[in-house]
């Protein structure tokens, strides 16, 4: 996986980093400190980018800014990150293509979490971003699905990710060098989590959480 993380604060783009190269090892992560060098650094078309993480109010994003990040990267994941952000921004962003926003002042654990998600294919907003008062129905569902979705743990999405491809024990312990028992513990603990009865309803609440 490739990565970039365009934060003008070095401390934050360093921590962030660090959590990727701890999540995703072998992740080739990359940092820029402004638009124009995220821009201007990143476009290789050999080297396409998956993940980019990106400070809202970083220099150089103007109102349209947003949009032309995800006109340039087209197979990139370009998620939002920021210590304040108005619900409408959010959901504007999300409607021009972002794949999620991720509050600075997140836990690291629902950090992860929602890193997974969006890695995994999903799109992962805060709860209380979509549930303000002129959210859309279906804005208010996905966020209660994110907020779901990020009481698992990254192993957990791993296997719920599979499950919900029809996947049996034995083949989900294969592809992710588990044994059957242990991912027998994992599916006990998200069907718990997410309160799905069986492995149907797990697969239906991923799916319309965007996890697959």
């Amino acid at each position: 996986m490739r990565a970039v993380v365009a934060d003008d604060h070095p401390l934050f783009r360093e921590a962030v980093h660090l959590r990727l190269d701890r999540q995703f090892p072998g992740a080739v992560v990359q940092e820029a400190s402004n638009l124009d060098e995220l821009l201007a650094g990143h476009r290789d078309p050999a080297e396409p980018v998956d993940l980019i993480l990106i400070d809202l109010h970083m220099p150089g994003m103007a109102s349209d800014a947003f949009e032309r990040v995800v006109r340039e990267f087209p197979r990139s994941a370009v998620v939002l990150m920021s210590g304040v952000a108005r619900p409408e921004d959010v959901r504007n962003a999300v409607r021009a293509g972002a794949r999620g926003f991720l509050p600075k002042t997140m836990p690291p654990e629902a950090f992860a979490a929602a890193l997974s998600i969006v890695v995994g294919g999903g799109t992962y907003v805060p709860a209380e971003l979509v549930n303000a008062p002129d959210a859309t129905p279906e804005a208010r569902e996905g966020g209660s699905l994110s907020a779901t979705m990020s009481a698992l743990t990254p192993r957990e999405q791993q296997v719920l990710v599979r499950l919900a491809t029809g996947a049996q024990n034995k083949e989900i312990g294969r592809e992710l060098g588990l044994a059957e028992v242990t991912v027998k513990l994992h599916v006990r603990q998200i069907l718990k989590k997410i309160g799905a009865r069986n492995r149907s309803e797990a697969a239906s609440i991923a799916t319309r959480a965007g996890l697959i």
